[in-house]
């Protein structure tokens, strides 16, 4: 959206950008890589409220996404 760039996107991060033509899948089309995704951050480490207001969205938002919705197999 900033001008050029090409990059893997999850599906459904990029959904409502590809649907408002913002951003355009390139091929690829079938036979997308599975790639893990993983949520890492220090326990120990004091967080603003901000940091975390922002982790716990992001683990919730995890939680609450069926499996299925979340793979592309």
């Amino acid at each position: 959206m900033a001008g050029l760039g090409i990059c893997p996107l999850a599906l459904h991060v990029a959904a409502r950008d590809v649907r408002d033509q913002q951003l355009w899948q390139v091929p690829l089309y079938e036979g997308l890589p599975a790639i893990d995704v993983h949520v890492v951050w220090n326990p120990a480490t004091v967080k603003n409220r901000a940091e975390e207001l922002l982790l716990q969205e992001i683990l919730t938002a995890i939680e609450t996404t069926p499996m299925e919705v979340r793979t592309y197999r």
